[in-house]
């Protein structure tokens, strides 16, 4: 007697890891009878088994050899069963993830260059990926840094090195170290002594609609090659509602807008409040840092438009609305001037004659 049973997946985990440069085995064990026929896909995409190739079927699974970072993803085992009463078809992902030493970031040297000003403040980056995620520890004239003595931050694959800068001591060689059970890496950074810009000279309103403050700064970009890091690169702009200031007299929960400079650029904050009056300062940035802020000024978005009307626009400051009788008068005269296909020129000339 032939006994029906339904598929079913055993000893399958929803989440695997491999080595990297390792071979790996997915483990996707099948169970029924009659015994299904099963199939493998990879992010979607079927996968093929060719002899000696990359892939091998197993019994109870799958092989890869040397697996690499790209190897990284959903792979699904998929089952298809044909019996006497019918057919069936179950599947199971499987995420693989590949576990690997840290890794900088491609586009980022060993070695960088840093600049900070006497009396300023400056933030050292460091970035890793890894699997499992490293630890980071920071390192200066070869001694470790702690945070007890430090102010340093973590994060997913990166670690940041915030440095008061009270004196011409503190500009020198920083290295940073991300180190997991696979191996480590390392970066040097050279915190250089840099000039602090000065503050933004010119600071105006250049447009505004219900919802979009438009800002000129004066914004003129360097092409320098390499660049020269006295120069501005960027602005950071702080602004909130004057209400919300006249209560706390604070900007410690300002909004903060950061733009990078470009050539007769204007700056456009957006996302406001309508009929709303705003206090903003400037800043102007370069590799060693912030400027002092501008002085504050007062800027007000205007009320939301009726539906229907073009309120999206940003209006440039100084443009007004023509009075009633002016857009009469052209609705009435243009209509005639048409008629009569009577330009200015033909005016002067019929003046002429009647003289």
């Amino acid at each position: 007697m032939i006994v029906y049973e339904p598929i079913s997946f055993r000893d399958t985990s929803n989440v695997q890891t491999a080595v990297e440069d390792k071979d790996a085995t997915i483990r996707c064990e099948v169970k029924g009878h009659p015994e299904p026929s099963v199939s493998w896909y990879f992010n979607g995409q079927p996968l093929y088994f060719a002899h000696n190739g990359r892939y091998s079927k197993l019994a109870d699974g799958m092989s890869i050899k040397k697996v690499t970072q790209n190897d990284t993803g959903e792979y699904t085992c998929k089952a298809f069963q044909i019996s006497t009463t019918g057919s069936s078809f179950e599947e199971k992902t499987i995420r693989l993830n590949i576990k690997h030493k840290p890794y900088l970031p491609k586009w980022k040297p060993s070695v960088v260059d840093a600049y900070g000003y006497v009396h300023g403040m400056v933030n050292l980056t460091c970035e890793a990926a890894a699997e499992p995620a490293a630890n980071f520890t920071w390192y200066a004239g070869g001694k470790k840094l702690t945070p007890k003595s430090h102010t340093i931050h973590y994060g997913q694959h990166v670690s940041m090195l915030q440095i008061s800068i009270k004196t011409s001591s503190s500009f020198g060689k920083y290295k940073c170290e991300a180190k997991n059970e696979l191996g480590s890496v390392s970066q040097e950074i050279n915190l250089k002594e840099g000039t602090k810009p000065d503050p933004p000279s010119l600071f105006q309103l250049r447009g505004v609609n219900s919802d979009t403050l438009d800002i000129d700064v004066g914004a003129t970009k360097s092409h320098d090659i390499p660049p020269d890091p006295t120069t501005v690169i960027g602005y950071r702009f702080e602004l909130m509602p004057t209400e919300e200031y006249s209560r706390t007299r604070s900007w410690d929960h300002a909004s903060r807008r950061d733009f990078d400079v470009a050539d007769g650029a204007t700056y456009l904050l957006v996302q406001l409040i309508p009929d709303t009056k705003y206090l903003i300062r400037v800043a102007a940035r370069n590799a060693a840092g912030l400027s002092d802020w501008t002085e504050v000024k007062e800027f007000s978005t205007h009320p939301l438009q009726p539906h229907g009307t073009s309120g999206g626009t940003v209006v440039p400051v100084g443009v007004g609305v023509a009075p009633l009788w002016t857009l009469l008068c052209l609705v009435l005269v243009a209509p005639m001037m048409m008629a009569l296909a009577i330009t200015p020129h033909h005016v002067q000339q019929q003046q002429q004659r009647h003289h």
